[in-house]
């Protein structure tokens, strides 16, 4: 089987191509959507009813509500979205939010059990949905999920996100064997980004102060800590063609934190 070929002037899908993003409401999110709206790519944003309330997505973006850890909204949007787009070229989920901050032997389980359903059970369910549409497309669909370098890099208190962190990135290389060469299944492993995640999350209550970015940088061998606009390149490489043989990885994005 011969692979497809690639505009190497082009980053990302091509004019046209269909699009949905989970959390397109969030900083990572908004900067994704208006990059794939630029590019002349269609897009379909599910976010919180919240969030789509704080961050209305642009003109001509499609606007679906979704709370990804619940099946009966999950089955509910993609049941909308198919009726319009029965085939999806992309498959973006940026859904996650941290709550918690204590050691395992303090957390209460009720919040262990809400940060694993609004991260690994979240990528399960619209992973789940999203996926008989990505196969329709016949070959050359990309799913990308977000996970986070704390799934390898687990700092003190954030044990159970790091543990649902993980668990995304295990599901996409278990879904990367499952479906190709139909649909290439990768991540993204932001580092700390200057979202609203440092508080807690687009269309959630704010949980803490948040995050000096001044000391954290000081960690960064890059000497910043990482902008929304950071991430779209490698979100957009991970979608497109370019891509193309590349299939149950996770990318690292962090300004080199990792490797040190």
């Amino acid at each position: 089987m011969s692979r497809a070929a690639f505009d190497p002037a082009r980053l990302g899908p091509a004019p046209g191509a269909r699009v949905a993003v989970v959390g397109g409401c969030g900083g990572m999110g908004r900067a994704l959507v208006q990059a794939l709206v630029q590019t002349g790519v269609e897009v379909a944003v599910l976010d919180l009813p919240a969030s789509l309330a704080q961050h209305r997505p642009p003109e001509g973006v499609w606007a679906l509500e979704i709370d990804g850890s619940r099946a009966d909204s999950v089955e509910r949007a993609f049941g909308v979205l198919a009726a319009r787009w029965p085939v999806l070229d992309g498959f973006v989920n940026l859904a996650g939010f941290f709550k918690g901050f204590e050691a395992i032997k303090d957390l209460p389980v009720e919040v262990f059990d809400e940060v694993i359903a609004g991260n690994l059970r979240t990528h399960y369910l619209c992973a789940k949905a999203a996926l008989p549409l990505l196969r329709a497309r016949g070959g050359g669909a990309s799913l990308v999920c977000v996970a986070s370098t704390m799934a390898s890099d687990v700092v003190k208190r954030y044990a159970h996100y790091g543990a649902a962190k993980a668990g995304i990135v295990a599901l996409v290389k278990g879904m990367a064997r499952e479906n190709a060469p139909a649909v290439r299944v990768n991540a993204l492993a932001p580092g700390l980004t200057d979202t609203a995640f440092l508080v807690g999350g687009t269309g959630r209550e704010q949980i803490f102060e948040g995050i000096s970015e001044e000391v954290y940088a000081k960690r960064v061998p890059m000497k910043r800590m990482a902008q929304p606009i950071d991430m779209v390149g490698p979100i957009l490489f991970l979608l497109g063609a370019a891509s193309g043989f590349v299939n149950g990885e996770t990318l690292i994005a962090d300004g080199g934190v990792y490797v040190q």
